[in-house]
């Protein structure tokens, strides 16, 4: 997809409510798994917190997207109440709630890296530079910051 397209694809997604179709350099997963879930946020130093009232608290800030109110406080940035990871995958299974978050694309990160040797005639030794250059360019091509922390907490569709 050419960049104006993806753009004018995204713009459309956020306008429709519908998650955005996948970037170049990433790849989105939806899970359901509590440990995934858990090793994902340990790796974005996420801590579960809520914005609703629940018997653990008060609500703090009012959330309508149809994601259950669930959300993740990051360092530096933490709008939302903190809650134990308990109360917060209890609240995810009783809502049937799915997970759905992207994570970089190694291969096309790979690929792009490559592109980038070999448009200079593949010097030795530039192999992290090109792999570091690769990961900047997919990161900032559709005008988005880095993926690895876009996530969103949304209602499992109902079965027919």
């Amino acid at each position: 997809m050419t960049d104006s397209r993806f753009s004018a694809a995204v713009r459309f997604a956020r306008t429709a409510g519908q998650p955005p179709p996948e970037r170049p350099g990433v790849r989105t997963h939806a899970s359901r798994d509590h440990g995934e879930i858990r090793r994902w946020a340990a790796e974005h130093q996420a801590e579960p917190a809520t914005g609703d009232a629940t018997e653990s608290g008060p609500a703090k800030i009012a959330v309508n997207d149809g994601g259950g109110s669930l959300r993740f406080n990051f360092p530096g940035f933490g709008p939302f109440r903190p809650i134990d990871w308990e109360e917060w995958l209890a609240h995810f299974d009783r809502r049937r709630l799915v997970f759905v978050f992207e994570e970089r694309d190694d291969a096309e990160v790979a690929i792009r890296a490559d592109a980038l040797s070999e448009s200079r005639g593949r010097p030795p030794g530039d192999e992290l530079t090109d792999w570091f250059q690769a990961e900047r360019d997919l990161r900032h091509q559709d005008g988005e910051g880095s993926p690895s922390v876009r996530y969103r907490v949304v209602e499992e569709e109902p079965r027919a």
